[in-house]
């Protein structure tokens, strides 16, 4: 989920809204009850957090604007205090990384890890096997009785690489060294078939020709991916 510009509320403090007010009370503005304190204003936070769609991972500003889309009447205190609460209470879990805390409904079914965009903060959700048994692994080499486990892959989405130049100048260095090392190998093949011809065995000479032919038009394809990929400079851009 892309972050909203209410992202910002972030930066302010926890302890208080953004008019120093300090209530924990939770008001519906379209029935005018209030949701009372601690228990009522936990299933409040908690309903708003479920009304993202599945598979959402949401920061504390988000859940704000989406209880005031809803006609609450609270502050960001409040809901930073009652998502703290939830987690305690293993109603809600996180998901950390560079852009912040995110939360999600603690809903029954598998665990599950994530893949986390450090450039755009997009979240995935993965189920391995492999990785599972890993944190097993790991707690039972260490003394610890496993009860679960989590892992949050920190990294950056094909969206992110394919915008940064650093990125996509590896990627073309790489592409170009592979193709090297294949026409270096097809140079030793031509050597190789050569000798056979040489030697008489024009059978084995034709098959490491056609291997050589192989290797070279791969090479081509690999310095036509490098050419796609290439970042245009700007004097060529201007």
């Amino acid at each position: 989920m892309t972050n909203k510009p209410g992202d910002n509320l972030e930066n302010q403090s926890p302890n208080t809204d953004a008019q120093g007010n300090d209530d924990e009370h939770i008001e519906d503005r379209k029935s005018g009850k209030k949701a009372g304190r601690h228990g009522q204003s936990q299933e409040s936070i908690s309903t708003i957090v479920k009304s993202f769609p599945k598979g959402t991972h949401v920061t504390a500003a988000e859940v704000y604007e989406r209880a005031i889309e809803m006609g609450y009447e609270l502050s960001l205190s409040t809901v930073y205090r009652n998502l703290h609460r939830l987690k305690a209470d293993g109603n809600v879990n996180t998901v950390s990384g560079d852009r912040g805390m995110r939360y999600e409904p603690a809903e029954e079914g598998p665990d599950h890890d994530h893949l986390i965009c450090l450039g755009c903060g997009l979240t995935i959700e993965f189920i391995d096997d492999l990785i599972r048994g890993f944190g097993k692994s790991v707690a039972q080499r260490k003394g610890f009785e496993h009860r679960s486990s989590r892992f949050d892959i920190l990294g950056y989405c094909g969206d992110c690489r394919a915008k940064d130049e650093t990125y996509r100048l590896k990627q073309v260095i790489d592409l170009i060294s592979n193709s090297e090392t294949l026409v270096e190998d097809s140079l030793t093949s031509l050597r190789q078939s050569v000798d056979l011809i040489d030697s008489r065995k024009s059978f084995k000479a034709q098959q490491q020709m056609e291997n050589t032919i192989a290797r070279l038009t791969e090479a081509v394809k690999l310095c036509q991916q490098a050419l796609a990929v290439l970042p245009k400079s700007t004097e060529e851009n201007a």
